[in-house]
């Protein structure tokens, strides 16, 4: 309220939208989290463009999901790019990108919150040093990859991955939207879970004073928080306390 700044919150880019947007006459416009295509209207109303700020080191993860496919994949480093907009998915020539270790307990909220401080902690110097002609854009270089949308299906775990695995997939959908599993016809979310060596068969579980152990093709995961259907998160053991699971039993993915 201090700057007096006019706040829009449409809820389609309608070309009412677009021509409000030219008619401001800016110099830039910045996009972030955006998931459609930018008509070239939009694109030509500002003489400097639209920049893009994207959660990956491009031309890596381009797409929808970049930060959970970085996690899934295991990759060892993300970052932030801040590109131009053009007519392509995340193809635009570069500003500037900065890197960001992944630690081996991110989960997508965790990372995507890390790396929302690291845009906008720069965002102000890379709008100002392109303006002032100080940075050139530059083609995109290095290998291609894309970051697809993540499907339901994709969140139900295969047991028949390995621990590493599956412990990713874990961390990589938290806070949304969890990894699931099957228990006798209901429902489970894993909310988190640690690869261990116990060797057992896929989805065939082990109970060890309230511990609970899940097999898969090389390893087990050992779950530490879950979240049964309709039911709030807790820890193992208070799970363990309230349901007849046995050793021997097996979870299955969605039918």
């Amino acid at each position: 309220m201090a700057h007096k700044l006019e706040l829009l919150q449409p809820e389609k880019l309608t070309n009412d939208v677009i021509d409000y947007l030219h008619n401001l006459e800016p110099d830039i416009m910045v996009s972030a989290a955006y998931g459609a295509w930018l008509p070239n209207k939009l694109l030509e109303s500002a003489p400097l463009g639209v920049v893009n700020i994207h959660p990956s080191l491009l031309p890596a993860y381009r797409g929808a999901a970049p930060v959970t496919r970085a996690i899934i994949d295991g990759a060892e480093e993300t970052g932030v790019s801040f590109m131009l907009t053009d007519s392509g998915w995340d193809t635009g020539p570069l500003l500037e990108s900065y890197r960001e270790r992944i630690m081996g307990d991110d989960t997508t909220g965790l990372l995507e919150e890390r790396l929302s401080h690291i845009a906008a902690s720069h965002m102000q110097t890379v709008l100002e040093r392109y303006a002032a002609g100080e940075i050139i854009p530059e083609p995109q270089k290095g290998e291609t990859v894309y970051a697809d949308k993540i499907t339901s299906e994709e969140t139900w775990l295969d047991w028949n991955r390995s621990a590493e695995f599956l412990e990713r997939q874990v961390r990589a959908f938290q806070p949304y939207p969890g990894a699931r599993t099957e228990y006798s016809g209901t429902m489970l979310k894993i909310i988190k879970a640690s690869p261990v060596s116990i060797e057992a068969a896929p989805g065939e579980v082990t109970i060890e004073d309230d511990m609970l152990f899940v097999g898969c093709c090389k390893g087990s995961l050992k779950i530490l928080t879950l979240q049964p259907a309709s039911k709030r998160v807790m820890d193992t053991a208070d799970f363990l306390r309230g349901i007849s699971m046995k050793t021997g039993d097996i979870l299955g993915s969605k039918e």
